[in-house]
Order: structure tokens, then C-alpha cells, then sequence
């Protein structure tokens, strides 16, 4: 057996065995990266947890309620099941009841005037009045898209059942609506083809327990009974008699949200000049950030500011600053400002910082206020409609702030945001940092240490 002993099978041994070290460590870390490895909740978007902000709804949450889980023993959807779970888990005054839909016909027609409902749906009732109730079909939990290969097939994009259910139980709390209205016609992104809010908006609303009324106010007033007028995105330019009843409004002691369009150039006098009114001045050129540790994987267009836990996404931005010499009635307080080496970039295809550019601090969100023989109005500015097609993204909290501002202005005491969950479970999300690290840590540190070991192991059997 002396080929086992000899110089050259020690050193191909050595050699086998560190390459099997080596093979194994990287398919581990591999794993861990993936998320295959996951001794907890570790998707993404944390599809097998509640958001914070519905844990806190949760904690003062006095209304008793039963959850009835509705469906067979082993056609369980997992990320229904467990957000059902999390919500009797997360309060004290929320419990949870299977029920099989085949064995409780009975049951199932009280709540659905039907012999069938789909596995996976879920009841909430009221155990203080048990004929207030509310029922969620499986289907109204899950979000779809069209299959673009196959315009008549549709594919699961998500769940929105976290949404779904605390909608439920905001609604069995008995809160009262609140009336909002959205002005029309300046062709608002936001509006489907119907002239309605799109689906995020429309379920942002509904959660919060806000009543949507439309309003094209070159004809019409906005509404008596109005808590808050939104603005979301007017492309066109206002008319004179739109610019009137919103002052009119504001003069009442009205409260508006206005989201501002960049268009690129100002060719709206009338939305300037109400702007002016109010002490705030949009400027030409988009609005740039040039400190890439304040914007979306260093698009300097893109420009992310800090809100609670998480970062606000601004993109396509017009630069907002205030007017000199500003009505001693009005106070203008910036929520949310830009860096002060911002600048206003005139170049469509370069975004990068010229020296002829303007820069220095701009508003983002800017928080107005009014005050007219003892009324005050309150408006708030975001300057990008842009920013409401990012309320949905579960990776910033622009549905936080949306929700949060419109709350304030309604004087609600909470206020709601909660996007959809992954259809997938996905991989745990690395910033490009942590990637760097992990690969000077494998591709050199690793096989370096390897390296050495065999050199000091030579150097020891020479010896």
C-alpha cells in the first residue's frame, strides 16, 4: 500500500480536499444568498409577514372579530393562510376559526346567499353583531397581469390579502368615510380610460375608508362637503375658473394635495401663477441630485429622501423654491428639501452637473398654509406626479407618505399603506455594497487564506 504513502498522493490528496472545501463553501453561500437557507421570513418583500404599519394598527385595535378561514384541508394557498394567521397572532382582539366550505353549507350561504364559496376566502364577522360582517373571495386577494405572448391569459403578480383584510377590519370598526375629491381633466395619469382612479389609488382610498367623488371644476365648484381636493398630476394648464375655485376653496378653509407635472419647459401660466399665489415657484429643467448616496442606483434623476424606516422615491422632478416677498398671510414650511449642491438639468439625454446650471437647495414636499378671517387652508406640493406610480413599489414608502398627508389634512387619527405581495418567493435583496464585500470575501481573501495554507504546508513537509 505504498502509493497511498508516497510525496505525489499526499499532494494530490491535499489538492482534492481543498477543492472540495472550496466547492462546498461557495455552494453554501450561494444557498444563503438565494434564500434557499432561510431560518426566517427573509423574502423580499416579507410575503410571510405583516408590514409595521399594519402591526401597529393592529396593537390598539379594540373591535373583537372572528376570522373564518374558509377552505379544504390541504388546498391551502401559503401566503393567504399565513397572513390570516399573522393577524389573529398580531392582535389580542382578532381570533381564528377553520371551516371547511363542503362540510358548513349552512354557513356558507349566511355570508354569500350561495351553496359554494372558493377554497381560500376568508370571513371577518363582528362577535359583538354578528350580522356585520364582511367576506373576501379567494380571488379578491390576488392581483393580476395580462401574459403579453397570450393577451387572453392572465398570470398572478401577487397578493394583496394583508390589504384585503385590514380593509376588512378597518371597516368592522365602524369608522366613518371621509370625502375626497379628485379634479378631472388635465389628462391626470393616474384616471383610467373610465376617468376614475387607477387600481392602487382606488385600493389605497378604499383602505383608508375615503369616499372618491370626481369633479371637473371649470364647471363646478369643488363640492361642500369636500374634506380634501387632489390634484394628481395635471398635465394641461388650469383655466381661469379652475384657479378661482381652488383659491376659492383654500379661502374657505379648504385642504388640497397637488402633485405637480415637469414638463420641461413652462407653458402654463395659470398653474404658475397659482403656485406664485402661494409663495412657491416651479423652475425649469429636472431636478437632479449629484450625491449618489441620495439616489436610485445612482440616477442622479432619481432621488431617494429618508421616511421612517425607508426611503421615498422622487424621480422626473421639477425644481420648486419659494417666491421673494410672499403674502404675510401665508406660512411655507418645505417637508422634505434636496441636498444644497441639487441643480436644474437643461440637457434631456445628459444628466450630469454643468456649471451654468442652477443649483442649490430645492422643495420636494412643501407644506402651505393660509390663513383668511380666522379659516385656514393647508396645502401640500410634491413636485413630481411620479411619484404616485411608485406607491405600489413595497421597496419605498410613497404610499406612506401619500397616506400620511392625506390623513393630516383629513384629521384622521391613522392612516394606512400596504402594497402587494410577491406571487414568488424571492431571494434576500442585497445592496451592491454587501455584494462587493461578499465577492473581495470569496473570489480573494478566501483562496487567498487557501493559498497560504498550502504554501505554510509545504514549507512544513520540506522541514
Amino acid at each position: 500500500m505504498s502509493i497511498f504513502q508516497n510525496r505525489k498522493f499526499r499532494g494530490g490528496a491535499y489538492t482534492t480536499v481543498l477543492s472540495v472545501l472550496v466547492i462546498a463553501l461557495v455552494l453554501l453561500v450561494n444557498l444563503v444568498v438565494s434564500g434557499t437557507v432561510r431560518p426566517k421570513d427573509l423574502t423580499a418583500e416579507g410575503m410571510y409577514s405583516l408590514n409595521e404599519v399594519t402591526e401597529k394598527y393592529l396593537k390598539d385595535y379594540s373591535t373583537p372579530v372572528e376570522l373564518v378561514y374558509f377552505c379544504e384541508n390541504g388546498k391551502e394557498e401559503k401566503v393567504i393562510r399565513k397572513t390570516a394567521e399573522n393577524f389573529a397572532a398580531k392582535s389580542k382582539n382578532i381570533t381564528m376559526t377553520d371551516r371547511d366550505p363542503n362540510t358548513h353549507p349552512t354557513l356558507v350561504f349566511s355570508y354569500t346567499g350561495s351553496n359554494k364559496m372558493p377554497n381560500n376566502s376568508i370571513v371577518l364577522v363582528n362577535r359583538n353583531d354578528e350580522d356585520h360582517f364582511v367576506y373576501i373571495p379567494c380571488e379578491q386577494m390576488k392581483q393580476y397581469y395580462v401574459n403579453q405572448k397570450n393577451l387572453n391569459s392572465r398570470e398572478l403578480a401577487g397578493y394583496c390579502a394583508e390589504a384585503e383584510i385590514l380593509k376588512g377590519i378597518v371597516k368592522l370598526s365602524g369608522e366613518t368615510d371621509v370625502k375626497v375629491c379628485v379634479a378631472t381633466g388635465h389628462r391626470e395619469q393616474v384616471l383610467t380610460d373610465e376617468g376614475v382612479l387607477n387600481q392602487t389609488l382606488t385600493n389605497l382610498m378604499n383602505l383608508n375608508a375615503y369616499t372618491v367623488s370626481y369633479a371637473d371644476l371649470k364647471t363646478q365648484p369643488v363640492p361642500s362637503d369636500c374634506e380634501a381636493l387632489l390634484l394628481l398630476g395635471p398635465i394641461d394648464d388650469f383655466s381661469e375658473e379652475e384657479s378661482q375655485n381652488i383659491r376659492n376653496y383654500m379661502t374657505a378653509g379648504g385642504r388640497v394635495m397637488w402633485f405637480l407635472v415637469n414638463t420641461g419647459y413652462d407653458n402654463r401660466p395659470n398653474q404658475q401663477n397659482l403656485l406664485n399665489y402661494y409663495g412657491l415657484k416651479m423652475e425649469v429643467g429636472l431636478l437632479c441630485e449629484p450625491d449618489s448616496r441620495y439616489t436610485s442606483d445612482g440616477h442622479p434623476e432619481s432621488i431617494l429622501r429618508k421616511f421612517g424606516n425607508s426611503n421615498s422615491l422622487w424621480r422626473i422632478c421639477t425644481g420648486v423654491s419659494e417666491i421673494d416677498q410672499p403674502r404675510n398671510t401665508l406660512k411655507v414650511e418645505p417637508v422634505i428639501s434636496t441636498s444644497d449642491k441639487a441643480y436644474l438639468c437643461q440637457d434631456a439625454k445628459d444628466y450630469s452637473y454643468k456649471p451654468e446650471y442652477k443649483s442649490g437647495k430645492f422643495h420636494i414636499l412643501t407644506k402651505v398654509t393660509d390663513s383668511f378671517q380666522g379659516k385656514t387652508g393647508t396645502m401640500y406640493v410634491f413636485n413630481t406626479q411620479y411619484f404616485l406610480g411608485d406607491i405600489s413599489n413595497p421597496s419605498y414608502a410613497n404610499g406612506e407618505v401619500f397616506a400620511e398627508c392625506l390623513g393630516e389634512l383629513c384629521e384622521k387619527e391613522s392612516s394606512i399603506s400596504i402594497p402587494i405581495t410577491a406571487a414568488r418567493e424571492e431571494g434576500l435583496m442585497m445592496s451592491s455594497k454587501t455584494m462587493r464585500t461578499l465577492t473581495v470575501i470569496i473570489v480573494g481573501i478566501v483562496p487567498g487564506l487557501i493559498l497560504l495554507a498550502g504554501i505554510v504546508m509545504v514549507f512544513l513537509r520540506r522541514r
